[in-house]
């Protein structure tokens, strides 16, 4: 029974999964669950309008943590910026 403690949460899972490049919801909320992951990695710079929709509709939050990445940032403090606007769609779904 080795589990994963992060900020007092614990996982059963260390598989880490992130929700890009699938073609569609489906196949993304249909990978997460056959994974058993309990960690679900979301790019910031991608969430927006339907994207955000889609992630609300195709993943049960209450069996999934979020974990907003910082992809794509080039300076501390973009990467900052991005990391404070992750919380902030986090907190959202």
């Amino acid at each position: 029974n080795d589990q994963l403690v992060i900020a007092g949460k614990t996982f059963n899972s260390r598989l880490f999964l992130g929700t890009g490049k699938y073609k569609t919801a489906q196949d993304m909320a249909d990978s997460i669950a056959a994974s058993e992951a309990e960690v679900v990695t979301v790019a910031v710079r991608r969430v927006e309008g339907a994207v955000t929709s889609m992630l609300e509709t195709s993943i049960d939050w209450n069996k999934v943590w979020l974990l907003p990445n910082t992809a794509g940032c080039t300076t501390a403090e973009d990467a900052v910026r991005v990391a404070r606007l992750g919380r902030q769609v986090a907190k959202t779904l």
